[in-house]
């Protein structure tokens, strides 16, 4: 359904998770881990060509709400985490948070930061407990006006800063059909993730996935399909 229809990498699909919030950790032995493992393995091939040693930054994005981008972000950023690098997660989907849903976070957060002046923005950054690497900077309070707060320079400043402290960073970021929140922001990332919900979203929308890919609107993108059905085999999850 998707491959014939669109030139973006295939990065590999998830299956439906048996908890809808789950965290994956060390000893997750889940097909949805395994999957997710897979996932993040081959994003290393994405991120070939970053320059070895400078903080690699992962924006994760969908067509409409509702395809698991959230799920994906906080996942892939924990699965990287587990193997001892240093991640933060960022939650860019200002207008509609859900990271709060998997974790416990604070009410204030990135959007706090944006609309003051002179801000740490180490105070608003929490560290995920179980976790020795793994670090949060929630989205805070839902502005009246995302756009003018992410069209900020200030924008581009903190991920420059924040580059310098973290191997990895990766960015929970609004739905492109709906605003253009991450169209504005996009040019910080090193790969995109574009998360696309097997059996939920409508199939005409993969033609402007595809224009996105080849305007290059979103920098070093790949396909991640998720919530499809694995039907195991010999007990491996091969069939």
């Amino acid at each position: 359904d998707i491959e014939g229809k669109v030139n973006i990498p295939f990065l590999g699909d998830i299956p439906r998770s048996e908890s809808g919030d789950e965290l994956i950790s060390s000893n997750s032995r889940s097909s949805t881990a395994e999957a997710l493992r897979i996932a993040r393995t081959n994003l290393e091939f994405m991120l070939s060509s970053s320059i070895e040693g400078k903080s690699k930054t992962i924006f994760v994005t969908s067509t409409v709400p509702k395809e698991g981008k959230t799920f994906i972000a906080i996942n892939i950023a924990s699965t990287i985490a587990l193997s001892g690098k240093k991640v933060l997660l960022i939650g860019l989907d200002i207008r509609n948070p859900k990271l709060d849903q998997y974790v416990k976070l604070p009410s204030k957060g990135i959007t706090n930061y944006l609309s003051k002046n002179n801000e740490d923005i180490d105070k608003y950054i929490v560290k995920q407990e179980n976790f020795e690497n793994f670090y949060i900077l929630p989205s805070g309070v839902v502005p009246p006006n995302p756009v003018d707060l992410l069209m900020n320079n200030k924008v581009d400043a903190l991920f420059e800063e924040l580059k310098k402290k973290y191997d990895y960073i990766v960015v929970d970021t609004a739905p492109v059909s709906l605003v253009t929140d991450t169209l504005l922001i996009a040019k910080n990332a090193d790969a995109f993730l574009y998360v696309i919900r097997a059996n939920y979203l409508d199939k005409r929308y993969l033609k402007m996935i595809d224009t996105l890919y080849k305007e290059n609107k979103l920098p070093n993108m790949s396909i991640v399909l998720n919530d499809t059905v694995w039907k195991s085999n010999y007990g491996y999850g091969y069939g």
